[in-house]
């Protein structure tokens, strides 16, 4: 569904995974005088800000820094998302805006009146836990896959096994994994990672 387009207002589409949050986030900036809202697709021509959930919001930052064409729509997400993994993520995919559900309509409001001015806007609990995160080294790729099979239970040789490299690679990437987490056994890397939001369920 396209956007009506209203020069004098600020155009907003929003799109979420969650029905009933994209429902109470249009009816919130329905009730603001400078907002045209409209519920549709991620693509609505028009729009100046897109409302989204997080992993929309994601494909769609990442997709724009591919393209690197036409005019931007700055996403700003809506989410209950929290880790500063997450939310690093996010900001480095190109996400503009970046809001937890509980915010205020205020502070809802706010962050679409920012996004559309071409600023950032992080709500502060997903400020402090971006500035928290800048002191961690994320795993690279690889290890994040040894460490999603060593929360499955699996021993080096089994993960060695499951990615087709050896067992001492496997156990030169557990190494470095600990090194990163900072943290001295499997387990205790484990709890560490899933706290940073590092482990998909």
């Amino acid at each position: 569904m396209s956007a009506q387009v209203h020069p004098s207002k600020i155009n907003v589409a929003v799109t979420h995974q969650d029905t009933f949050v994209a429902a109470g986030i249009a009816a919130l900036l329905r009730s603001r005088a400078d907002f045209a809202v409209q519920v549709g697709e991620p693509g609505a021509s028009g729009a100046d800000v897109l409302v989204t959930d997080y992993t929309t919001g994601l494909q769609q930052a990442t997709h724009r820094q591919r393209q690197r064409r036409g005019a931007v729509v700055g996403a700003l997400i809506v989410t209950d998302q929290n880790t500063g993994v997450q939310i690093r993520r996010a900001v480095d995919a190109g996400v503009r805006g970046y809001v937890l559900q509980d915010c205020s309509a205020e502070q809802l409001s706010q962050a679409v009146r920012s996004v559309a001015a071409g600023r950032r806007y992080l709500g502060e609990l997903v400020a402090e836990q971006l500035l928290d995160s800048l002191g961690f080294v994320v795993p690279t790729a690889r290890e994040l896959e040894v460490l999603q099979l060593i929360a499955f239970g699996m021993s080096n040789k089994e993960i060695g096994r499951r990615l087709g490299i050896g067992e001492g690679t496997v156990k030169t990437h557990v190494k470095a994994i600990l090194v990163k987490l900072g943290e001295p056994t499997r387990t205790a890397a484990l709890r560490e990672a899933r706290r940073r939001g590092l482990l998909s369920a």
